[in-house]
């Protein structure tokens, strides 16, 4: 859900750049509060979205039993829901403030889909290690995968579904987490300027890595 939530915000400001809407917005709004103003109604939308889920998915655990032989039977541990949710909105806060910096730096969706999965490997990192974290979730590399922030929204959430955790890491997990959605959008509120918005550079890793050393070197 929130590859496909952050996936949204790329898609959103690089259609606005493409279209020239970028051009009108840009005219009442400042470039950050258009920015704010994207990720704050995109994150709703992807809230409802993971209620949904989340109501079904207890739904499902209360009443399948008649469906799924078993799975009625399923119980997570306590304040497991409460970090489904919270994990959820700072990664998404996470993510799609790195793809809409990508969106406001792409000339075109096709540009920007070429950097897509760099940026959301770290998410997809944990699930290929799904059998470690069956087999011991609180070891050395579930227990790192999970406080790592990139990776910690997936893993930390596989985690509490699978094992008791010490109850510190979640929460510690969680404010590192914070910290680093506030950083990342404090990064990309920056680079949503009006002269890369209305810019048709092409995108690559030169220009991008010019564009985060100017950006975290002006300090503004």
């Amino acid at each position: 859900s929130i590859t496909m939530s952050s996936g949204y915000m790329l898609q959103s400001v690089v259609k606005e750049k493409e279209n020239r809407t970028a051009e009108v917005l840009l005219t009442s709004l400042k470039p950050q509060e258009l920015m704010i103003g994207k990720v704050v109604g995109l994150g709703c939308l992807a809230l409802l979205q993971m209620t949904i889920w989340v109501g079904g998915g207890r739904l499902l655990l209360n009443r399948g039993a008649d469906l799924l032989a078993g799975l009625g039977s399923v119980t997570l541990p306590a304040g497991f829901w409460v970090y489904l949710v919270l994990y959820f909105l700072f990664g998404y806060l996470v993510y799609s403030s790195e793809l809409g910096a990508i969106g406001a730096l792409a000339p075109s969706a096709r540009e920007g889909s070429q950097f897509t999965f760099v940026i959301i490997l770290p998410l997809l990192i944990p699930l290929w290690f799904n059998s470690i974290f069956l087999n011991d979730p609180n070891g050395t590399l579930a227990t790192v995968l999970s406080l790592f922030p990139l990776t910690a929204p997936t893993a930390m959430i596989t985690r509490l579904a699978s094992a008791s955790v010490p109850a510190w890491q979640p929460v510690a997990g969680l404010i590192l987490l914070a910290v680093t959605a506030w950083f990342f959008i404090r990064l990309a509120a920056r680079f949503f300027r009006a002269d890369t918005l209305l810019s048709d550079t092409s995108l690559s890793w030169t220009r991008l890595r010019g564009e985060l050393r100017n950006t975290v070197g002006s300090g503004k």
